[in-house]
């Protein structure tokens, strides 16, 4: 009964999440368009006053619906699986395994393959999990300068207007000039050598629209993937036999 009722009320916060982010992109697109009709300082002050803080929580979104959606799968199949038996435990991996031990908090990877094991009994899993891990994917990052993961633990790009990090250090292969016979140089590595280099670079400032469009482009997969984890929910618990076993 106790493991009904947490899995409803997840699936009630999840639900919120999404229309949540729909919400936010629908006024996002909003102010782009009322910007759009002012001159560049006036639109500064409309984005610095109604829109920076709402697209920063919609790019940031990917990342963590990516990880609420698994952590309630995980919940919710898990609790099918123990209603289903057959020698299941109700014993997650990152349990603690004695009263002295803490409880291991998993990366998104090790979740993700937790979660591929507790659905992999069902074949409506694949799919599900294929659009799973298409959220936060290289190609978002790539197309919004990694803006969540910089954010929260560097010096992120800025939205509409500003470069940052002006100034970069790289390690690469170390490199030397080398004297070849006829008299010229030329560029070697150094083999198992790295180097330090300093130079001028920046991250250039996210614009509005385009960072939008990404990040339409992940709602929608997030809903994709929000539909077909209710899909593989309630196939899951279709396949618990009733009480009186018809």
């Amino acid at each position: 009964m106790l493991g009904e009722m947490m899995v409803a009320c997840d699936l009630r916060e999840l639900t919120n999440l999404v229309n949540r982010w729909k919400s936010l992109l629908h006024r996002w697109h909003a102010w782009n368009r009322v910007a759009a009709s002012y001159d560049e300082d006036q639109a500064w002050e409309l984005h610095h006053e109604f829109l920076e803080a709402l697209a920063h929580d919609c790019l940031t979104r990917p990342s963590s619906m990516r990880d609420a959606i698994t952590a309630v799968a995980t919940n919710s199949l898990h609790q099918v699986r123990c209603a289903l038996g057959n020698g299941y435990a109700d014993r997650l991996d990152g349990d603690p395994s004695t009263p002295d031990s803490p409880h291991q908090h998993l990366s998104r990877a090790k979740k993700e393959k937790r979660l591929a094991n507790i659905a992999s009994i069902w074949s409506e899993s694949k799919s599900f999990l294929a659009v799973l891990r298409s959220l936060d994917d290289a190609s978002y990052r790539q197309q919004t300068s990694d803006y969540r993961n910089l954010t929260n633990h560097a010096i992120g790009p800025r939205l509409g207007v500003g470069i940052t990090r002006t100034v970069t250090r790289v390690v690469i292969q170390a490199t030397r000039m080398q004297e070849d016979a006829d008299g010229s140089c030329r560029e070697v590595e150094i083999p198992g050598q790295m180097a330090v280099c300093y130079g001028f670079g920046g991250t250039e400032p996210l614009d509005y629209e385009g960072a939008r469009l990404a990040n339409l482009e992940q709602f929608l997969r997030a809903r994709d993937c929000y539909v077909k984890f209710m899909e593989l929910l309630q196939s899951a618990v279709n396949s618990i036999p009733s009480v009186d076993g018809g």
